[in-house]
């Protein structure tokens, strides 16, 4: 089993989102797919799935989906360090659906939503659009200076329902620290509030890192729901299956006090998918963080040589979050890199409010995509473009 990068044909034939859009002149590098072949088992499975014409209604309570949950059951026992139950498990199509759904059931209109920034922009437009308040939290540990001016007005909020997590985090690539967790389960407890944590990146992590779940502190195990799924690391983003496990038995029942149709949802396909992924495709996965690693190492130089940019390699995730507040730019950063050097990136203002400078970059490729990439990036910065 090889990781086969595809050619720049190939991907734009997909007609996904990412390489869909983008102009035939320009590089996109801005959402998060990969730009790799998905691994044989997988597409094996949905070939055999629509051979046996085994595209219907999934059975939730039997078959593929109990296999599923037993799956990420035995899964989390080996690699998590903690010990979930196959019985307190839901299968959704999306995280963002199941967010959605907790915010309805765990919370009230009006209530608060502690949430690190930048902010993945589902999960802010998902707390505004249904009636709560974001209070925001900057990314880092519980050591750090700016977390600690921030950790007091949390502590104070009157209604704060839901702490919602992104471990590890998106966009930043930050992993947090076991300290930092286990502070998150005191304030959950102490308020009475529920933990949601995202846990779709937590296959990509780089150097050793260690990165801890918060339902498996003591304290948070019994008011977390966690979600996740293969759709980042094995790139079936598309076929819509998330998997969510819940602390106790109280959450998972007020969970499912909501219409079935609102919560449910993964398909057929999307659930052999996700089987197949976990079941048989470790050394595939094994591939993708080598090769990731090694972009990940080329990018770090390559911003190293900038003065004007700033940039902390990623604990995880194939997602950059680059500083470009100094590089003098009088429009928008994306805007001159798409327009000076034909690349497309996600530009920080859809993670939070005055994040301009900032921007996200997918490294999520093959070797020599990234290095056109990061000759384009330089060929922007230097063009004197959007300097005044």
């Amino acid at each position: 089993m090889r990781l086969i990068a595809l050619t720049d044909d190939q991907l734009r034939a997909g007609g996904g989102l990412k390489w869909g859009r983008a102009p035939g002149d320009v590089l996109p590098a801005d959402i998060a797919e990969l730009d790799f072949a998905v691994a044989p088992p997988i597409r094996a499975a949905l070939s055999a799935s629509v051979d046996r014409s085994a595209l219907g209604y999934p059975d939730y309570e039997a078959g593929a989906p109990v296999r599923l949950a037993e799956l990420f059951a035995e899964r989390t026992r080996r690699s998590g360090g903690w010990r979930p139950q196959a019985r307190a498990v839901e299968i959704c199509a999306q995280i963002t659906q199941a967010l959605c759904c907790v915010i309805l059931a765990f919370t009230r209109s009006g209530d608060e939503v502690l949430v690190h920034s930048p902010t993945y922009p589902p999960f802010l437009e998902a707390i505004r659009s249904l009636g709560r308040r974001p209070l925001l939290l900057p990314v880092g540990n519980v050591g750090d200076d700016a977390v600690k001016a921030a950790w007091a007005g949390a502590e104070r909020a009157r209604r704060l329902r839901l702490i919602l997590l992104c471990q590890p985090h998106n966009p930043t690539g930050h992993v947090f620290d076991l300290a930092t967790l286990e502070a998150l389960a005191d304030l959950a407890e102490h308020r009475d509030a529920v933990v949601f944590t995202d846990e779709i990146h937590a296959e990509i992590v780089y150097d050793g890192t260690q990165c801890p779940s918060i339902a498996s502190v003591r304290g948070a195990a019994a008011r977390t729901v966690l979600f996740t799924s293969a759709a980042k690391s094995f790139n079936i983003a598309g076929l819509r299956c998330a998997v969510g496990h819940f602390g106790s038995d109280e959450l998972h029942a007020r969970f499912r006090t909501l219409p079935w149709h609102l919560r449910s949802g993964a398909s057929a396909l999307g659930i052999a998918a996700t089987i197949a992924a976990w079941e048989s495709c470790g050394s595939w996965l094994d591939q993708l963080r080598e090769q990731l690693s090694v972009n990940r190492i080329r990018l770090a130089d390559f911003m190293s040589t900038f003065e004007q940019v700033r940039f902390t390699p990623p604990a995880a995730t194939y997602l950059a979050w680059i500083d470009l507040r100094g590089a003098g730019l009088d429009f928008n950063a994306c805007d001159v890199l798409l327009k000076a050097g034909k690349i497309a990136l996600q530009p920080g203002s859809v993670f939070g409010a005055s994040l301009d400078g900032f921007v996200r970059l997918n490294f999520g490729t093959s070797e020599a995509r990234l290095e056109k990439l990061l000759q384009r990036f330089g060929k922007a910065l230097d063009s004197g473009y959007g300097k005044g």
